[in-house]
């Protein structure tokens, strides 16, 4: 099973499978909007995961996104090997990341755009899980009577919503948190150009000492946009949105307060269809992830 793969047929069905929990959605991409078609979190009543995961929506294909802790990226400079040998020459760069060995593990590319002005090397993201998680995954899959098909991870999935809300020439920059911290990824022509996770999770920000830790992520979200800044040639970002969460308001407000870019809330019916669920926007998080993995359509390089 590869990382990426084309998806032509309609109604996809992503999810995230958690400690206790399901988040999963669906979405038609035929039409000109993409439509969600359903949304949602399934409990798992112990280990039986076969019973939770059959109640998510069968009819067309599957993707799993997979958890932060299943899966290592990196991005690097693009090796100077013909095409067809790329994921080879990239393997063993990134041995040294793993905690497996290479050949014992599946790995995907992703390329990062490069505008004609820039004078640097390609980059490229590299992503690495271990074949026997993702076996295990495949047969949980399986016995529910699921055809998985994609393996996804956080930040595409967090992509595929930044970029049906690019303007055309500026990059897009989009924050939510995840397991291990904050998550920022820029894009930038349909692209993924930068993805971070950034040491504030959602729960310092709502404690006592929220004020130093809002500090700190205003400080690595400056960092990063200076870092896109110096790697893409000044090319401007449009707007920081922040994905749809608890508490957001404040989070806002101190973001634009200390920074020079405008900070707004990304409002999911701005990127599809989300006309059944009038609630969308304040499901729980991993449904954001979820519903972006669901948007997948296009074809990975190389």
């Amino acid at each position: 099973m590869r990382f990426f793969r084309r998806v032509t047929e309609h109604g996809l069905t992503a999810y995230l499978r958690l400690p206790d929990r399901i988040a999963y959605a669906c979405v038609d991409r035929r039409a000109v909007v993409p439509k969600l078609l359903a949304v949602g979190v399934v409990p798992v009543n112990g280990e039986n995961w076969k019973e939770a995961l059959s109640r998510l929506p069968r009819k067309g294909p599957v993707s799993l996104v997979l958890r932060p802790s299943d899966y290592k990226l990196r991005q690097l400079d693009a090796p100077n090997v013909p095409a067809d040998e790329v994921k080879s020459a990239v393997r063993w760069q990134i041995q040294d990341m793993l905690d497996f060995h290479a050949n014992d593990g599946t790995v995907d590319v992703l390329e990062v755009p490069h505008p004609e002005h820039l004078s640097h090397v390609r980059q490229i993201f590299a992503v690495a899980a271990k074949n026997s998680l993702l076996a295990e995954e495949a047969v949980l899959a399986s016995n529910a009577g699921l055809d998985l098909g994609i393996i996804d991870i956080m930040e595409t999935a967090q992509r595929n919503l930044a970029i049906r809300l690019e303007s055309p020439g500026r990059a897009m920059a989009l924050f939510s948190f995840i397991e291990t911290g904050g998550l920022l990824t820029l894009t930038l022509d349909g692209e993924l150009c930068v993805a971070r996770t950034l040491g504030v999770n959602q729960a310092l920000l709502e404690g006592e000492g929220r004020d130093d830790a809002l500090e700190r992520l205003t400080l690595e979200i400056q960092r990063t946009l200076d870092h896109f800044d110096r790697q893409f040639g000044g090319i401007p970002v449009d707007r920081l949105l922040l994905a749809p969460m608890e508490h957001v308001g404040p989070l806002r407000d101190g973001l634009t307060t200390n920074l020079a870019i405008k900070v707004e809330v990304l409002d999911l019916a701005d990127a599809l269809d989300v006309s059944g669920f009038p609630d969308v926007n304040t499901l729980p998080l991993p449904c954001f992830h979820a519903i972006g993995a669901a948007l997948r359509m296009e074809d990975t390089k190389p």
